[in-house]
């Protein structure tokens, strides 16, 4: 699924090296348009990827419980990770071991809310309403750091959460609980994001084992949470059928592995901007799969508000790009 660790926003707001400065990433030196094109294929395969984990979290649901399949998805995902970068594993460093392991766990939570919620309501609500989370970044880093964000912002946000409740009460004045459970994910998700930048800027990181040890802490936090009821879980997971197992295989191969290693690298060769905008065709995706595949209809209302949440999220990356290629805004004093 989108994850979200799943971190598209994060990742592409970063430098990624084996050994180099993780920080607000300028924009790339110029690549040759064949390049760029590939990696924009790339990254829209991601997009693609992850619109569909929402109908294959909500299938697989009928199956397993959460906190083992978010063992079985990550521990394939971070395995396939670690084994294609193990000579840099040599080189991991304390500080490196302690932000993999905080933002691991915030990225459990995330997950276990999005895996959750998305068994609850509908896979295409899910997949816009995560998105509210690129509107909540700039909210957040004004509310707690201090830091002055464009005006536009705030009539975006409005706009966003008009769209969330035109998706929420699309059957009538009830809001649907998995609704709920992933605005929740979206809001923790925002957090990790800020939270990341502020704790990362300016220092010399591999984001690829940061991104790794957050990995296989998910699925340490699957594991524990599954061992609460270990005969429940082992019967889960020993009465899979083998079209389970090649769900899960999907989502920890191509919609963790594969992802995330993608956004690593379009982040060297491509722009931020550019990254982001592709990926937020995202929700867009998840709609797509939800109709095909499980025969969800989208009423006006619903498309209307998807439309919104995603015109405000695209805005929204517009107004932050410019924002952060235009000359530092002063920090607000109190």
């Amino acid at each position: 699924m989108s994850t979200p660790d799943r971190a598209a926003e994060r990742s592409a707001e970063v430098c990624v090296a084996d050994k180099t400065a993780v920080g607000p990433l300028p924009e790339a030196p110029a690549a040759k348009p064949a390049k760029t094109w590939l990696t924009d294929i790339g990254v829209l395969g991601v997009a693609i990827v992850w619109g569909s984990t929402y109908v294959a979290m909500q299938w697989s649901g009928r199956f397993i419980s959460v906190p083992a399949f978010l063992f079985l998805r990550f521990a394939m995902g971070a395995l396939v990770i670690t084994l294609l970068s193990l000579r840099s594993w040599r080189r991991v460093t304390r500080e490196e071991v302690f932000l993999g392991a905080l933002f691991g766990c915030l990225l459990f939570g995330i997950l276990f809310l999005e895996t959750l919620g998305v068994r609850y309501t509908s896979a295409s609500n899910a997949g816009f309403l995560i998105t509210l989370s690129v509107m909540l970044v700039p909210l957040i880093e004004r509310i707690f750091l201090r830091v002055r964000v464009a005006g536009a912002v705030y009539p975006l946000t409005l706009l966003s959460l008009v769209g969330c409740a035109l998706l929420t009460l699309s059957h009538g004045f009830s809001v649907q609980g998995g609704d709920l459970i992933i605005l929740a994910a979206a809001v923790i998700r925002a957090a990790q994001i800020v939270l990341f930048g502020s704790r990362s800027k300016g220092r010399e990181l591999s984001l690829i084992r940061v991104t790794g040890i957050e990995l296989w802490v998910v699925a340490l936090g699957g594991l524990l949470l599954s061992l609460v009821r270990p005969s429940q879980s082992w019967h889960e997971v020993t009465h899979l059928p083998g079209s389970a197992w090649l769900v899960i295989a999907y989502l920890g191969v191509a919609g963790t592995a594969f992802a995330f290693l993608t956004q690593l690298y379009a982040a060297r060769v491509s722009s931020p901007t550019r990254v982001g905008l592709v990926l937020s065709t995202e929700p867009f995706f998840a709609a797509v799969f939800a109709v095909v595949l499980l025969s969800e209809h989208l009423g006006p209302a619903q498309l209307a508000g998807g439309a919104l949440v995603l015109l405000s999220a695209y805005l929204g990356r517009w107004v932050d790009a410019r924002r952060r290629t235009s000359p530092p805004a002063p920090e607000v004093t109190q």
